[in-house]
């Protein structure tokens, strides 16, 4: 819980809530408008016209992602971040203003015009939406941020769908003419810019550069910007795959209502505010489950999730029979799906923000500083590119005479194997997250001194060694993937080397039989320093035979003098007595004995340069941390 009230207590600051209100009030007005204008077009157009431009309308929305975002990165990488986010909103109202007037005229072209001006917002507003965070936010609240301001983007989706709808129906169009939904659309644009005034300065991220104002240009280079890194190209790219996946189930929401669950609007109203919701709660419960620091785990846990409830869609045979009007909310939940695919589209939205919101923290965290506006608008470009490619993707399914369920069946499927490249690519962030939270079910478990231990760079871990599952112990307290050196002889049992290969775990030989293999693994462990890697390293050689810590070797030291990194000193206590250590003079005899819910501590020790290291020193530091509790 406390992890919940340091990520709502960013709400109170000025440093995050008045950005935050004013892009939940963007985010509700790009849809307040958008909505009111479909249902606008569809109801009031000739059924042929209004197909084509609800179409229209949905192009001219995301058109200006293309021309315009790599512009926009230039832009807010140029210049100082709140001035830009205060012009965004007075260019916000005067598009307001207009599209009021174009209400009024019920003039649709002219509206379409403010739909796509208000991409070109929507685009300018973008990149500095999620680069002011990193400068406003400590690295420990970036995670938080983005939940909140993932929770508050769906939610505002969802309100604004919800009421631009409703305030354009017959009925109150009737009553009270276009006046409601001009006034809602102003109103926000306003008291967004009222808000943006208390948002704090943010210094430019490149004051000296030069702007390329030719859109091909910039856009093509924009594109390139996703290449930055490693860790850059598989935020953006699994960024982009979610809005392939979110733009294609949104948009399809209301068919797959019609023709499989045989609801009306009201039900299909329904399912959407389950997604919704689903995202803003799974965009909050991504800090809490994920300890406050950016786990890609997460990732890969939602992709399975997005899959298995996505997939559950596909199974529901259609409910639809000639001549048999479509269903209200009341026979939809006493109907046989009701119940099961409401929860699958919660479902689908809460595993969909545990998938995003990690991403989007890895992108900010590693985006150079003085591209973080460029990086964020490439990524703008390339979600473009992708939600297109999902409408040309359901165009052509329809076209081959593919119903809407096999198309949900090919786009679940397509989520499994990507989800199952990224657990190709990243084994060691599924391992993380899962052994920590294995770690923390099985055992009360705390960990003192968390603020001791570097937050990114190389950094040598060095642990007495009580057990053999004391690699989870030490791993469910890092913020990152650590790798370890163990025993070659464990390490070659075949039924396991794949998840010590895939770890990235170092074997290691005793020098008394081999002293070129025992060299090997240290320059190992050397070279995983260099490259930034947490290593971790269990000096004593062997699991304790009484619980009391054995002479560390000199292994550590050498390694220690090889490198200039820091070394943290970590303390495990309570594992002693354990089934997995030697309490009974063999590890893992007999009946285990009954130890769920056992107080575990780690003890993290301050930080020591490489260059100050001796195993004695390190040693006697770990034996004071632990202590007397074995």
């Amino acid at each position: 819980m406390k992890l919940f009230a340091t990520m709502f207590n960013l709400l109170r600051e000025r440093r995050f809530l008045p950005f935050f209100i004013t892009m939940v009030l963007g985010a509700l007005n790009d849809n307040l408008f958008k909505s009111a204008l479909v249902i606008l077009i569809a109801y009031n157009t000739p059924k042929d016209q209004a197909d084509i431009l609800v179409q229209v309308a949905a192009g001219l929305f995301i058109l200006p992602f293309f021309i315009f975002s790599g512009i926009s990165g230039q832009v807010c990488d140029r210049y100082e971040k709140s001035n830009i986010i205060r012009g965004v909103k007075i260019f916000e109202v005067g598009i307001m203003l207009a599209a009021g007037v174009g209400f009024y005229l019920n003039n649709h072209a002219f509206l379409l015009a403010m739909l796509c001006l208000m991409g070109v917002h929507s685009t300018l507003f973008g990149p500095v939406k999620y680069s002011i965070l990193p400068q406003h936010l400590k690295s420990s609240e970036l995670l938080a941020g983005n939940g909140l301001t993932s929770m508050g983007t769906f939610l505002a989706i969802l309100m604004g769908t919800i009421i631009g709808g409703s305030l354009v129906t017959k009925e109150i169009i009737g009553q009270f003419s276009i006046f409601p939904i001009s006034i809602a659309i102003a109103l926000a644009a306003s008291l967004g810019l009222g808000l943006s005034l208390f948002i704090p300065r943010a210094t430019p991220s490149d004051p000296g550069l030069k702007i390329c104002w030719n859109p091909l240009t910039e856009t093509y280079r924009g594109m390139k910007h996703a290449f930055v890194n490693k860790h850059v190209k598989l935020a953006i790219f699994s960024i982009s795959w979610f809005w392939f996946f979110g733009f294609f189930y949104m948009a399809s929401l209301p068919s797959y209502c019609r023709d499989i669950l045989n609801g009306n609007e009201a039900v299909a109203t329904l399912l959407l505010t389950m997604i919704s919701m689903g995202m803003g709660l799974g965009s909050i419960l991504t800090n809490r489950l994920s300890g406050g620091v950016t786990r890609l785990g997460l990732v890969i846990i939602g992709g399975f999730g997005l899959f298995l409830f996505s997939f559950d869609l596909t199974t529901l045979k259609s409910l639809v029979i000639d001549g048999v009007p479509t269903v209200g909310l009341h026979e939809f939940w006493q109907g046989p799906y009701g119940v099961r695919s409401a929860l699958d589209f919660f479902f689908v939205g809460i595993f969909g923000g545990m998938y995003i919101v990690p991403l989007y923290t890895l992108m900010q965290e590693k985006a150079p500083l003085h591209l973080g506006s460029r990086v964020v608008a490439s990524n703008n470009i390339w979600n473009a590119v992708f939600m297109v490619s999902a409408a040309v993707f359901a165009i052509l399914c329809f076209k081959f005479g593919l119903i809407i369920t096999q198309i949900f069946m090919i786009v679940s499927i397509t989520n499994l194997l990507i989800t199952l490249f990224l657990l190709a690519r990243i084994p060691e962030h599924f391992y993380h997250i899962f052994f920590t939270w294995l770690v923390k079910l099985c055992y009360r478990y705390s960990v003192t001194g968390y603020e001791n231990l570097p937050k990114d760079g190389p950094v040598l871990i060095v642990s007495n060694h009580v057990s053999f599952i004391d690699p989870f112990i030490v791993c469910a307290a890092m913020n990152r993937p650590p790798r370890y050196m163990m025993d070659k002889a464990y390490f070659d049992i075949k039924i396991l080397q794949w998840f010590f290969t895939t770890s990235k775990s170092i074997p290691v030989t005793p020098k008394k039989i081999d002293p070129k293999l025992m060299e090997e693994a240290l320059d190992a462990v050397v070279k995983g320093l260099k490259e930034g890697d947490l290593m971790t390293i269990f000096p004593e050689g062997f699991l304790s035979n009484d619980g009391q810590m054995i002479p560390f070797k000199d292994g550590v030291e050498r390694v220690a003098k090889k490198t200039d990194v820091w070394v943290v000193p970590v303390a495990i206590r309570g594992m002693w007595g354990s089934w997995f250590s030697r309490v009974k003079g063999k590890a893992l005899k007999g009946v285990p004995p009954n130890r769920f819910r056992a107080k575990v501590e780690l003890k993290i020790g301050k930080p020591i340069r490489s260059e100050n290291v001796s195993a004695q020193a390190l040693y006697d530091e770990v034996q004071r941390l632990r202590g007397s509790l074995l």
